[in-house]
């Protein structure tokens, strides 16, 4: 009875010691494995700032990005690139003029920007495309980079810090505020030369709209899309060609001059006139 006890414990140490020792390799050395059960899964790394070295292919869960831009993805060493879904054909407007915060001294703007899949901006009748993205580094400084896009088309950073473009975008000292020609993109604080975990404010529209309001004597018409601003007619006259006779088209309040008249239209196709003289 004592041998037997005896190799029971032998074995009990066996096997204690052959657990602590032994790493299971779940590539080698399982089949078909299915989480589907477990209480909970966490398979990427996660934290509020990017680790400092990656190798491609890793994946990182970022905890104090906005939701649904937390994934990033390693695509070349020590670099990592967010993971957004959106629109191929178009690259997901939003999504490529985003801004992120790739390490305390770098901020990337529209990592998805190319050639294939250009960030468009309209100004009026004209369209601009970005084809590439851009990083803007701090070295200096504590206070806004305001982030935008030019009524010119250029990629800008107006700053009042100690901070630098890479190609693709142009950094703008003495910019306290976005010009009012502009297209926001996003603001970005900084504190002691480093860019804030949690600067970023998102400042784009995807819809917007202006209001206009007419002063006196004016006129406001929206046609087409288009908007018109013009003197209201019924208030202030409108100069047209002298009338041929006192009975020539005109609405009221129209007026005229030549080297020898003044006219002034009285009602409608009624014309008067005085004659003019120096003195």
């Amino acid at each position: 009875m004592m041998y037997w006890l005896g190799r029971c414990s032998l074995l009990a140490v066996c096997v204690q010691v052959t657990f602590g020792q032994t790493l299971l390799d779940l590539r080698t050395q399982s089949k078909s494995i299915d989480f589907s059960g477990a209480n909970a899964t966490k398979p990427f790394q996660a934290g509020a700032i990017f680790p400092a070295t990656c190798s491609i292919g890793q994946m990182f869960f970022q905890t104090n990005a906005p939701a649904g831009r937390n994934l990033y993805g390693c695509t070349s060493t020590n670099a990592w690139t967010q993971e957004s879904g959106g629109n191929a054909g178009m690259a997901g407007q939003l999504g490529d003029f985003l801004v992120t915060r790739t390490n305390s001294s770098l901020l990337a703007i529209g990592s998805n920007c190319s050639g294939t899949t250009p960030c468009n901006v309209r100004f009026g009748s004209l369209t601009y495309s970005l084809v590439t993205g851009a990083t803007v580094s701090i070295s200096g400084g504590t206070g806004v980079a305001f982030i935008y896009v030019s009524s010119s088309g250029a990629l800008m950073v107006g700053h009042n810090l100690a901070a630098s473009c890479s190609v693709g975008c142009t950094a703008q000292s003495g910019v306290t505020a976005f010009p009012s020609d502009a297209i926001p993109l996003f603001t970005w604080t900084a504190t002691n030369g480093s860019w804030d975990t949690a600067g970023g404010a998102d400042q784009r529209a995807v819809l917007s709209t202006q209001v206009l309001h007419p002063g006196a004597g004016m006129l406001i018409v929206q046609s087409s899309g288009q908007t018109t601003i013009a003197p209201d007619p019924t208030v202030v006259g409108l100069r047209v060609a002298p009338p041929a006779i006192s009975t020539s088209p005109c609405a009221a309040g129209s007026w005229a001059a030549d080297n020898s008249f003044y006219y002034v239209c009285i009602s409608a196709n009624t014309w008067k006139r005085a004659p003019v003289a120096s003195w």
